[in-house]
């Protein structure tokens, strides 16, 4: 399931808030019940974050948060 969101992230530019800095999510992982991000900004930063710093993910991507699980499918 990570490795199909990674491979969603490559080829998109999903962007993300955490405090008032929109950033570029590039990359998820799951490593021992946490949840590390990277994140570049424009300036070209690489940075990393936990999943729970995210406050808000841009509109477009914001519109797939109340899809149907069962009809889009399930990993």
């Amino acid at each position: 399931m990570i490795e199909g969101l990674n491979n969603l992230l490559e080829h998109n530019d999903i962007m993300c808030r955490i405090g008032s800095t929109w950033y570029r999510l590039d990359e998820i992982h799951v490593n021992d019940g946490k949840m590390p991000i990277f994140v570049s900004d424009e300036d070209g930063g690489e940075y990393e974050f936990d999943m729970a710093d995210i406050e808000e993910f841009e509109p477009s991507f914001e519109a797939f948060r109340d899809m149907d699980k069962h009809i889009v499918g399930e990993a």
